[in-house]
C-alpha cells in the first residue's frame, strides 16, 4: 500500500464524507466468522471492524485508520482492494474513488460480466474447449466443446476446488493427478491468494483446501510439497486428461490475461494434440 498524508486544503466534510462512506460499508458487511467484527477491547458488534479490514487489507491498524479517517491519500489498487473487502457496489466505490481522488474510477468495477453474449459467442465461435472464470477460479461461462469433455460425469464450476476437492475427478478425469494437477494449482492458489489477500473467495478456498488436507493425507502431502517451489503458470503447458470422446488425451492449457482488473475474468482453452476432426 502506498499512501501519503494529505494536506490541510481537503475540506472537512470532504473527509467526514470519505469517513462516514466506509463505516457504513463496514457495518454492511455481514458478520460472521471469520468477518465477525471484534474489536481490540472485546467487544462484538455488526459488520467488520476495523481491526479485520486492516488484516485483509495487509496494513497496520493505525494505517488503516488514519485511511478511513481521511488522513492519508491511497493508490487506486488499494482502493480496489478496499472495494473488495467492504463489498462495495459500483455507487460506492464510485462515490469513494471521487471523494479520495477527485477522479472518477479507473474503469467499471463489478463482479458480473460485462457483455454475457458476446463472451458467449466468442464461446460458442470455439470447436475448442472453453471457458470463462473469475479471479477466485469460478467457471461462469462454458461452451458445448467444454461440457462434452464432462459428458455424463460432474461439471466442474470451480477449478480449483473440482481439481483439488472432488474426488471422482482424480480417479477417472484428471490423469498424472498429483504430479499433473494438484502440485502445479496448489502452487497457483497460493500465489493467487498472495497477490489478491483481500479476496474472500480465494480466501476461502484456501480454507476448504487445507481443511480437506488435515483428512486427507495425501493432499497433505502435497501440500506440503507444493511449498517447496513458486509457480506460475505458463502458457502452452501440457496436461493429461481422460475426455469423454477422445479417452486419455494430452491437452494444452491457454489462456488470456485478466480481461478487467475488478473481476480477473479470463478465457481458458484446451487445446487438444491434433485439430477437433481428427480427434477418435
Amino acid at each position: 500500500m502506498t499512501i501519503a498524508r494529505q494536506g490541510n486544503g481537503d475540506a472537512p466534510d470532504q473527509k467526514e464524507q470519505f469517513q462516514a462512506l466506509l463505516v457504513r460499508c463496514r457495518a454492511d458487511v455481514e458478520a460472521g466468522p471469520p468477518e465477525a467484527a471484534v474489536t481490540t477491547r472485546g467487544r462484538r458488534h455488526a459488520g467488520l471492524s476495523q481491526e479485520r479490514a486492516a488484516s485483509m487489507l495487509g496494513v497496520s491498524v493505525r494505517s488503516y485508520g488514519d485511511f478511513e479517517r481521511g488522513l492519508t491519500r491511497a493508490e487506486p489498487d488499494f482502493l480496489e482492494r478496499v472495494a473488495s473487502v467492504l463489498h462495495m457496489s459500483a455507487h460506492e466505490r464510485h462515490a469513494m474513488f471521487l471523494l479520495a481522488t477527485g477522479q472518477e474510477p479507473p474503469q467499471p468495477f463489478s463482479n458480473q460480466l460485462a457483455s454475457v453474449p458476446a463472451y458467449q459467442l466468442a464461446l460458442d465461435s470455439s470447436v475448442l474447449p472453453g471457458y470463462l472464470s473469475n479471479r477466485c477460479w469460478d467457471i461462469e461461462l462454458t461452451n458445448q466443446a467444454f461440457r462434452d469433455v464432462w459428458a455424463g460425469r460432474e461439471r466442474p464450476t470451480n477449478v480449483l476446488r473440482y481439481i483439488l476437492l472432488t474426488e471422482t475427478a482424480r480417479d477417472t478425469v484428471l490423469l498424472d493427478w498429483p504430479e499433473g494437477w494438484a502440485l502445479p494449482f496448489l502452487r497457483q492458489q497460493r500465489a493467487a491468494l498472495a497477490a489478491s489477500p483481500w479476496e474472500r473467495g480465494l480466501v476461502e478456498l484456501q480454507r476448504e483446501v487445507e481443511d480437506a488436507a488435515y483428512r486427507d493425507p495425501v493432499l497433505r502431502e502435497l501440500m506440503e510439497r507444493s511449498l517447496d517451489d513458486e509457480y506460475i503458470h505458463p502458457n502452452g503447458e501440457t496436461r493429461l486428461i481422460n475426455h469423454h470422446k477422445w479417452g486419455p488425451t494430452q491437452i494444452t492449457l491457454l489462456m488470456t490475461r485478466p480481461l478487467d482488473a475488478a473481476s480477473g475474468h479470463r478465457f481458458v482453452w484446451m487445446v487438444p494434440p491434433k485439430p477437433v476432426d481428427q480427434m477418435p
